[in-house]
Parts: C-alpha cells; sequence; structure tokens
C-alpha cells in the first residue's frame, strides 16, 4: 500500500534533474502515504518521472517498488484479492516469481493479457504501467475507487498522483480524478469494469431466499478470509453495528490476530454496545473517548488530509480521524471495516422513502469512491494504516447489487440478507439493532454541525452560491478546504433526498 506519483513530459526531452526535483515535490506531500523507510522509491528517465511512498505490509523485505520486467515498469499503490490462483495461473503460462508481492503479480498479468488484465485482477488499487519500447503509458484504477488517483493533463505533461495535495502548485495544472474502473494510455480513456452497471432482475418471482441467503454468507465469509490474508496483526474499526461487527467475527475466524479499536464520546451507544459484545466473546479492544475540543482541534488536520468541502463527510471524517489515530498508537499496519454495506444493501432510512430505490442504490454506490470511502482511504491513510474493504470484494459486491431488493429491506428492517446471513456469528442485540448513523451511535450529533454554523463566513467568489451551498455549516467547511489550497470544486458530491435528508443532516435515534 503506498502512495503514488508520476510526471510524463511531451514533446522536448527533459533533464533529470528538472523531473527529480517535480517529483520529489509530489512526493514529500504525501509521505504518509508510506513508511519513512520507503519513502520515494523512483525511477526517473528524460521522458517521465515516477515514484512511490510504500507501506510496506506484503513481502515486506523484498516488495520495492518499481517493479521492472521486460521493458515495463510498474509504480502501484494497492492489495488484490485473488493473488494466489493469478500467481498460479501465469506460473502454469510460465511466468516467474522472484518476490512473494501482489506488485509482481499484477506486472506479469499486464504481460500476459495486456489491459485485460484489469478485468482479472480483483482488489483495491492505482497504477501505472511505463514501456520502454515506445515511452508509453497505462493507467488504471480500481472498479469501486477504494484507492485513489488524480491526474491532470496540458500540452506539456502529464501528472498523476494519489492525492490532490501532490499538485500543490503545479502550474498550470488542474487535477481532476481518475475515474473508477477505468484505463487511460495517453490516447483512450476507457472503462473495464461494469459492476457499478449491475441491477437486480425485476421479475422476483420463483427467487429461493435460502439459496440467496447461503450465497451471500459464503461469499461474505470468502471476502472477509482474503481480505485478512496476511502475517501482520489487523484491527478492526468497531462500532457495535451490525456490520463492523459481521467483519469483527468473521475476521477472528481467519485470522489469530485480531484487535478491535472504537472511538466515541463518554457514554456514546457505539462505545456501550462494542464494549459489552468485546467483554462476552473475549475480544482484545481498545477504547477513546473524545471531547468536543478533541474535535475541534482536529478539523484542520481532517480538512488537509481528507480533501473534503462537503460538511457531511468532512464531520464524520472527525470520528474516523481518532479511530484510525488511535490504530496507529497502537502498532498497527492493516484494518479492516465495515463500509460499502449500507449502499449495496439499503441501509440506510433513505432507501425506505425514495421512490426508487435500487437506483439509489447504483447513485451511492458510484459515489462512494468521493465520498465514505474517500474517507475511509484518507484517514487511515493519514496515520500510515492501510484499510480493506471486504462487503467491496468484487465478487460479493456484483451480488449484492445483483440481489431484489425484498431481501435488503423486509418489513422495515434494513439489510435483512446480512442478518440473516450472519445471524450464527452474533448476538441478538446486535443481529436486530438498527441503523444508527456515525455521528449518533458516536454522541457526535449535532455539536459539530452546530460550531461549524457559528463560525461560518462568507466563501469568496460565489463559490457556495454557484455550488448550491445553503447552510452555514457547508460554507464553513468549503471555507476549510479552498484555506488548504485545492482547487476550486466543480460540482457537489452530496445531494438532499440521496445523501441526507431535506432538513440537510440526520434524524436521532441512539
Amino acid at each position: 500500500m503506498c502512495g503514488i506519483a508520476a510526471i510524463i513530459t511531451k514533446g522536448a526531452r527533459s533533464t533529470d534533474a528538472t523531473l527529480a526535483s517535480a517529483l520529489q515535490s509530489m512526493l514529500l506531500r504525501i509521505s504518509h502515504r508510506g513508511d519513512a523507510e520507503n519513502f520515494g522509491e523512483t525511477r526517473i528517465t528524460d521522458r517521465w518521472a515516477a515514484g512511490t511512498n510504500r507501506l510496506a505490509i506484503t513481502d515486506r523485505d523484498h516488495g520495492v517498488q518499481p517493479v521492472v520486467r521486460e521493458g515495463l515498469t510498474l509504480f502501484y499503490n494497492g492489495e488484490l484479492f485473488n493473488t494466489d490462483p493469478l500467481r498460479k495461473e501465469l506460473v502454469a503460462l510460465g511466468f516467474e516469481f522472484e518476490t512473494g508481492t501482489d506488485t509482481e503479480v499484477v506486472l506479469n498479468a499486464y504481460l500476459a493479457w495486456g489491459k485485460q488484465a484489469f478485468s482479472r485482477i480483483s482488489g483495491m488499487y492505482a497504477l501505472v504501467i511505463f514501456s520502454d519500447a515506445d515511452n508509453g503509458f497505462v493507467v488504471a484504477r480500481d472498479p469501486f475507487g477504494i484507492k485513489p488517483l488524480y491526474f491532470s493533463e496540458t500540452s506539456e505533461a502529464v501528472l498523476i498522483a494519489s492525492e490532490l495535495k501532490s499538485f500543490g502548485d503545479a502550474e498550470g495544472h488542474q487535477p481532476v480524478e481518475f475515474e473508477p474502473g477505468h484505463w487511460y494510455d495517453g490516447t483512450t480513456y476507457q472503462r473495464f469494469s461494469t459492476v457499478l452497471d449491475t441491477s437486480p432482475d425485476p421479475d422476483e418471482r420463483g427467487i429461493d431466499e435460502g439459496a440467496l441467503v447461503q450465497t451471500y454468507r459464503d461469499l461474505f465469509h470468502q471476502a472477509v478470509r482474503s481480505h485478512v490474508d496476511t502475517d501482520l496483526p489487523v484491527a478492526v474499526t468497531f462500532s457495535g453495528g451490525i456490520d463492523s461487527a459481521a467483519v469483527l467475527a468473521a475476521a477472528r475466524r481467519y485470522h489469530d490476530n485480531v484487535v478491535a479499536f472504537t472511538v466515541g464520546f463518554k457514554g456514546s451507544a457505539d462505545i456501550e454496545v462494542a464494549r459489552r459484545y468485546c467483554e462476552e466473546q473475549g475480544i482484545a479492544h481498545h477504547v477513546e473517548e473524545i471531547s468536543m475540543d478533541d474535535v475541534v482541534a482536529a478539523i484542520p488536520a481532517v480538512v488537509q488530509y481528507g480533501e473534503f468541502f462537503e460538511a457531511i463527510d468532512a464531520m464524520d471524517s472527525c470520528i474516523s480521524y481518532f479511530a484510525y489515530r488511535l490504530i496507529q498508537r497502537h502498532g498497527f499496519k492493516v484494518a479492516i471495516c465495515g463500509e460499502g454495506s449500507d449502499e449495496l444493501l439499503g441501509g440506510y432510512d433513505l432507501f425506505r422513502t425514495h421512490p426508487d430505490p435500487v437506483e439509489l442504490v447504483r447513485y451511492r454506490t458510484r459515489n462512494l469512491h468521493r465520498t465514505d470511502i474517500q474517507r475511509v482511504d484518507r484517514m487511515s491513510m493519514a496515520h500510515s494504516v492501510e484499510t480493506r474493504v471486504p462487503f467491496l470484494d468484487l465478487d460479493l459486491a456484483t451480488f449484492t447489487l445483483g440481489l431484489p431488493f425484498s431481501v435488503k429491506i423486509r418489513d422495515g428492517v434494513e439489510k435483512w440478507i446480512l442478518r440473516e446471513a450472519v445471524a450464527d456469528l452474533l448476538p441478538d442485540y446486535i443481529v436486530h439493532r438498527p441503523k444508527i448513523r456515525m455521528p449518533d451511535g458516536s454522541g457526535l450529533k449535532s455539536q459539530l454541525r452546530e460550531y461549524a454554523a457559528s463560525m461560518a463566513a462568507e466563501v469568496h467568489g460565489g463559490v457556495d452560491v454557484r455550488l448550491g451551498l445553503t447552510t452555514p455549516e457547508e460554507r464553513y467547511f468549503l471555507a476549510e478546504y479552498l484555506k488548504k489550497g485545492y482547487p476550486v470544486p466543480e460540482e457537489r458530491h452530496k445531494l438532499a433526498g440521496y445523501d441526507y435528508d431535506e432538513t440537510g443532516y440526520f434524524t436521532f435515534v441512539s
């Protein structure tokens, strides 16, 4: 797991020193995405310069980047979850391996199948491959956008990086997000994954609900098992809700060193439920109680690392920030979480009232990479922690998107099929615990919203008006975002009726 950056020149050749200096600046701004001892693993030519800040997870002693084979050079930020079957297939084709890294698997897969390899690898990744033969390149990002990637192209150069902050003061460059499930080779920008187009069959006659539950159970366990396939200890961000509890319980079946981490205000619902469950099950559990003063003090760092301008994303990130800080302080480098379940399974109250809940699933899932999954990536990598998202495992997510909605919400109960699938793993008070949003369960509730509203100021240039930001807390977080020098947003990533109710926030139930 890494942060990557690249500069690809056009036309006139550049000096190595010029490219090296520019690349160093880009990598320094995302140094938190790797280990200090693995900073700036680079290769520089007179046509391009690229590098990684490597967070060593898999085959840590031999996973140095870039990986070079037969005139191809790969820089990679990611984790594959079908590494073993791909390696076996590639060995059968005659490919040899020098390390146990998934990075080497990716490059050999590209040598074997070209751009079709992106449809065969399953995981979370952002990468760039250079070809010495024709000075060409290809950039690609995983289907759900779990790993971030941005690029900017002018007549003189293409710039690529894991985070917006890498672009800094690059003159003339306006970075945009590289879309999930796409590749780009300098000429063609093409989608290789259609998983986000998956929809349920509208004809639900004759469905076998028992078979659906069993298949969901099997795929869920396969996903968690592949996501905890590491020799490092695994942290679980644990709220006491059904999603994180299911991940925690399943993870303990497939890994012998799993520890739960919970953050919230004193007396919050999440802390109480999480403590009860971990005590009953004998699970190692670390809890940190935070205060409103802690949250306010963290806002500048949260906005800087998170690259958020949407108020709700920034407010949710303030809780995640402390969770991953706690995980880092206890020496963990790998974590898993329950994100993605609510979007795929209709977990939010909005799904009960929306006129087309299937379309809402499609919208929320397609937007994950710049909302909740962006929060997971930025807050965890801010603390040099790799977080894996088993609910977005390609096989599990594809199956879930194709499920009839009648097994997602049943008699007013959200995520019905998940609850059925993990009923044998969890106690009833968790299986039947209703959905409680992060600000509610953590005890934050409206405190941060009220603080932000009290601190709001006018946003120069009318950006808030153009974006349709109407509340003072929205203006506050947009202003904080712009202070960090990030590009002016062209569109919103949150919509009333799709991301939150018409009141502009949430209804509290705890």
